[in-house]
């Protein structure tokens, strides 16, 4: 099995499985992100995540909206028949955005190893972790026997991953650990090695870091 199929199977509960366990056993690399794929695991199972919206929802959302605003001139019911789909569909593609607002959202600052890139991290506080969305821009292509890898480390000093990505683009990740027990969030580029701990080549970190 692949490092990538043992944690999709510690993700899905399965890390007591022979073969996963024969793999943690001898993967520093994996056992080090093992917690985090059981907290996606958690994450992923909560019913909440795949409820249907209310189908008066969108009711709701017009009748704030006219409010708020206090007009007297609103649309026709059929303009706002439209807007109550796209409202709807706006909300479901969006992985419900709206209603689920980040608890926080912090700026990457370059690191010496790549001064052209730049990225912003917007996390939401779960009972079992951190989920995060990581937006990276800058970033030149991991070569082959590379990639970049995401931490949150506490202030002293230990360092947990929450997942690793070989381009600039959005990833959505989950730790499984608390931020406010490891504030500090960083991106470096790491060779694929034996050593589960970060390197010297960050390439973003909080800007007071």
């Amino acid at each position: 099995m692949s490092c990538a199929e043992i944690l999709e199977a510690v993700a899905r509960g399965r890390a007591d499985d022979p073969s996963v366990a024969n793999h943690l056993a001898v993967c520093p690399d994996c056992r080090a992100r093992a917690e985090s794929a059981r907290a996606l695991g958690r994450y992923l199972a909560d019913p909440v995540m795949w409820e249907e919206p209310s189908p008066v929802l969108a009711d709701r959302v017009l009748s704030a909206i006219d409010t708020e605003s206090g007009r007297k001139d609103r649309p026709p019911r059929w303009w706002k028949l439209a807007g109550a789909v796209a409202v709807l569909c706006a909300l479901v593609a969006g992985g419900w955005t709206w209603a689920n607002r980040p608890d926080w959202t912090v700026e990457l600052a370059p690191g010496p190893s790549a001064p052209q890139a730049g990225g912003v991290v917007k996390g939401w506080n779960q009972p079992h972790g951190t989920r995060m969305v990581l937006e990276v821009w800058g970033l030149d292509p991991a070569d082959d026997g590379s990639y970049y890898e995401l931490w949150l480390t506490a202030p002293d000093g230990r360092h947990v991953s929450a997942g690793t990505f070989r381009d600039s683009g959005r990833f959505e990740v989950v730790a499984g650990v608390r931020r406010s027990d490891f504030p500090r969030i960083w991106v470096t580029l790491e060779p694929a090695d034996d050593d589960p701990g970060p390197t010297s080549r960050t390439v973003l970190d909080l800007p007071d870091a």
